[in-house]
């Protein structure tokens, strides 16, 4: 299969399963909402969220993971990818036991310190060290889930993902007829979801692929584990900006608005992970593609890969959740029946937020193909948490929640402006091309989808008018993507795969 049929396929497999995860998702959060409860839920939210922030390392040693993978199988060295494998999850496991004994020794300090009522404070420790266990085996599961995106089996990934929340949704629903506590339950079915989740990732890797196959302590390298630990360790702080702005809102939300608030942020952050796996199509699709290229010493391929990723993903996004936004009161009174304060108002800025960081989100790609992240990181994940003293301010002078997510928006959309000129320095980004392929060919179906769904839902009353939005408005964006967006190659792409189709038909 060539790269390029192996990108779309991909990315299609990816688009089935961020469609069925976000259906199932959505569906489990409502039945959770209405099992836990508000406060319940929020208490949830809030411990899930003061976890997590440690969890983020997670990410960014997976993300480092990948990329020497990825660099590997550019450079054709079997050797160097089984090495790199086997040092990569030695470290995951020694960093996993590191991290799951000092949440387990802070843990009662930690939630000492958050507005949570007395009748919740015990299930909320009992939650606390089933979510310790959740992030550690996740941890553990990262470099295995990053082989399998790095050898671009993305269909596996996608069945996984898929039965995750298949299991979620059939936890939340049976969660109100079993008599135990129902916090503590859905903890605990979360907890047996993520062993789910690393038993099926590591049995079939230690079957199908030899890097798996051949773990051993005696190839464990400190130099190796350096390598990885100097890309980590600017990706953590990269990483943990991000997670720390998310999950630390949710801190402040709790301490100037209370729990109630914590809810209605907790279910934004739902949605904005839904929306993350539609996100991740693009970038799992393309991202192995773009690094082997940087491997094998491509780099005018792996600038123009990272164009295609920031373009498509940003025109994902805006044609799929344009119509969420202007719809959102309507879905979520759908979703959820009862529908806690602010809960509209995040979702929506945490979508519009979503949206922007796309238009750019391959120049972060490319600067990890490059390597060199240190001034990438800082420059831009400390921008990033200027989001958290912004809205502790604006809190405490008593100003509205619209003005801390005006704040969250506005400081996005600077990031995305920084990046283009810091690439340029740094890669030899071509501005001009990536001005004219990336953001000017992506204006018109963006705007029109905007217009149409703005137009539907202000002029049509009809029982769940929200479909009818969202159809009406994607089918406009996508013709304006064709007439818009796509190029001559990709025009022609498309011919050739409609006649290969309709020859086989025949």
């Amino acid at each position: 299969m060539t790269p390029t049929n192996r990108i779309v396929l991909n990315t299609l497999v990816q688009y089935v399963r961020s469609a069925v995860y976000m259906l199932l998702t959505l569906f489990s959060t409502r039945f959770v909402l209405e099992a836990l409860g508000h406060s319940a839920y929020g208490v949830y939210a809030l411990v899930g969220s003061v976890v997590y922030m440690a969890g983020f390392l997670t990410q960014s040693l997976a993300t480092s993971t990948q990329r020497f993978l990825s660099y590997s199988h550019g450079l054709s060295d079997k050797e160097e990818l089984n090495h790199i494998f086997s040092n990569a999850f030695f470290l995951h496991i020694v960093v996993a036991l590191a991290i799951a004994s000092v949440m387990t020794a802070i843990g009662p300090i930690c939630m000492g310190k958050l507005n949570i009522s007395v009748d919740l404070f015990s299930t909320s420790i009992f939650v606390y060290y089933v979510v310790v266990l959740i992030v550690m085996l996740t941890f553990v599961t990262s470099p295995i889930r990053a082989l399998f995106i790095a050898r671009e089996n993305i269909v596996y990934v996608s069945v996984i993902e898929m039965l995750d929340a298949a299991l979620k949704l059939v936890g939340a629903i049976i969660l109100p007829y079993i008599p135990i506590d129902s916090l503590k339950l859905y903890a605990i079915m979360m907890a047996l979801i993520s062993v789910f989740n690393f038993s099926a990732y590591y049995i079939y890797a230690k079957i199908r692929y030899e890097e798996c196959r051949r773990l051993s302590l005696s190839v464990i390298s400190w130099v190796t584990i350096r390598r990885l630990l100097n890309f980590a360790v600017w990706n953590v702080y990269a990483v943990g900006a991000t997670v720390a702005r998310t999950q630390g809102l949710a801190v402040v939300f709790n301490h100037f608005l209370g729990t109630i608030a914590n809810a209605a942020y907790g279910i934004a952050l739902q949605v904005s992970n839904a929306a993350g796996f539609i996100a991740l199509s693009i970038l799992n699709a393309v991202n192995p593609q773009l690094m082997k290229a940087e491997g094998a010493g491509d780099r005018k391929r792996m600038l123009h890969l990272s164009m295609i990723e920031s373009k498509y993903a940003f025109l994902t996004m805006g044609l799929i959740l344009i119509p969420v936004i202007v719809e959102m009161p309507e879905i979520l009174i759908f979703w959820l029946g009862d529908v806690p304060e602010f809960a509209a108002l995040f979702c929506r800025f945490v979508l519009i937020t979503y949206i922007m960081d796309q238009l750019t989100i391959g120049l972060t790609s490319a600067n990890q193909a490059i390597g060199r992240i240190r001034n990438y990181s800082l420059l831009i994940s400390t921008i990033r948490l200027m989001t958290l003293p912004t809205a502790w301010v604006c809190l405490q002078l008593s100003f509205s929640p619209v003005l801390v997510m005006c704040s969250y928006l506005f400081i996005e959309m600077v990031i995305g402006v920084i990046r283009i000129p810091y690439m340029k320095y740094s890669a030899g980004l071509p501005v001009s091309l990536y001005i004219n392929k990336v953001c000017m060919h992506t204006i018109m179906p963006v705007l029109g989808t905007s217009i149409a769904a703005y137009a539907i839902a202000s002029n049509i009353q009809v029982p769940y008018r929200f479909m009818l939005t969202e159809f009406c408005s994607l089918c406009v964006g996508l013709v304006l993507v064709y007439f818009f967006t796509l190029e001559k190659e990709e025009h022609n792409w498309i011919k050739i795969q409609v006649a290969k189709i309709s020859k086989q038909n025949d």
